[in-house]
């Protein structure tokens, strides 16, 4: 037999035995996806009311991931479409409910990634898009770059016909309160109101004080039938901080990261540590290369390389397997996968009907 031939049995070979794994994966219908609404404190002694707003906008943005993948849809618009309701949902600290910067104004971060290719995208510092997961998925679908910022990452949101809304929109009473109590503290001045006015109706939101849910962010990473990962965030950054500052979340490797070869996360917590670290990155090369357990590769990321109280991690492998870890007091959580594990929490146990 010549050189050339074997060399074509054992490449058709290999083909066979890829095509068969990947058609055994998809007749298993594995799939998953946990999402995070902020690590911080939330006390056991939150009133009744406020749990409850948390638990439906958990369970709304559960339920809209499970059910895209448990139909076959793919885990990247599993990831930006639970992501979209959590940005519309104002306990969050990502879209509607975003915090103010000291100048009195939202500027909004995201990003989101394919781990199937590594395709990406994300957007900085937007002002008017209604949902920044939405311009990041732009990002990576429609351009060769993977970060635009500020006004001209709203201006490439309205060009290819994104909802935008007047910057009032993201107005809210109780993230004004927070901000008027962070300048307060730091000595710096507070403004008499946002640059755009006081709008007359304000988006309804629980004042939830010094609970540390403004350092938090909303997150999902996915798996879907396919074996694809996918991982996105989102957020409105930290109260009361500089204009123009940029965390974490929209920068690939630090807050989010997606690898078909390892895992997908999404962080929330101190996003300059997450950046400094490449914590999203970190999480998955230990997956990837050093062949640790998704856990184990989290636990070492958030107990080793973070500092105590930095935030908290969720991710997923190709396994299906999910991990959910915080150094913080709590992590606002949810979880669901083909073998019918399902939850929601806040603090240690899942929240119950």
């Amino acid at each position: 037999m010549s050189t050339r031939i074997a060399a074509r049995l054992v490449s058709s070979l290999f083909m066979i035995l890829v095509i068969s794994s990947a058609t055994l994966h998809a007749e298993e219908g594995r799939w998953a996806i946990v999402l995070h609404g902020g690590a911080g404190f939330v006390p056991k002694d939150l009133p009744a009311d406020q749990v409850k707003e948390y638990k439906l906008a958990l369970e709304k943005a559960l339920s809209t991931g499970e059910k895209i993948l448990s139909e076959g849809g793919t885990a990247l618009d599993a990831v930006q479409q639970t992501i979209t309701v959590m940005e519309d949902a104002t306990c969050f600290n990502a879209g509607r409910g975003g915090v103010f910067n000291e100048a009195g104004y939202q500027q909004l971060d995201a990003s989101i990634m394919d781990g199937s290719n590594l395709a990406c995208g994300g957007v900085s510092a937007v002002e008017q898009v209604r949902n920044p997961i939405t311009a990041a998925r732009a990002v990576m679908d429609k351009t060769r770059h993977v970060l635009i910022t500020g006004k001209d990452a709203d201006a490439f949101a309205k060009s290819n016909g994104l909802e935008m809304v007047p910057r009032s929109y993201f107005f809210n009473e109780a993230r004004w309160k927070e901000l008027t109590r962070a300048l307060e503290k730091s000595g710096r001045p507070v403004p008499p109101e946002p640059p755009y006015g006081r709008p007359k109706v304000s988006a309804k939101t629980s004042d939830f004080r010094d609970f540390g849910l403004s350092k938090g962010t909303v997150g999902c990473a996915a798996l879907d039938k396919q074996g694809n990962l996918a991982a996105g965030t989102s957020t409105g950054g930290l109260t009361g901080k500089m204009v123009g500052r940029v965390g974490d979340s929209p920068i690939i490797g630090a807050g989010t990261y997606a690898d078909n070869a390892g895992c997908a996360v999404s962080g929330t917590g101190i996003g300059e540590q997450y950046i400094r670290h490449s914590i999203g990155f970190q999480v998955n090369f230990r997956v990837r290369e050093n062949k640790q357990s998704l856990k184990e590769a989290v636990d070492f990321c958030l107990s080793q390389v973070l500092n105590p109280g930095d935030g908290g991690l969720i991710a997923v492998d190709s396994q299906g397997n999910i991990v959910m870890q915080t150094s913080t007091a709590t992590l606002t959580r949810g979880w669901s996968d083909w073998k019918g594990s399902r939850g929601v929490a806040i603090w240690d146990d899942p929240l119950e009907d």
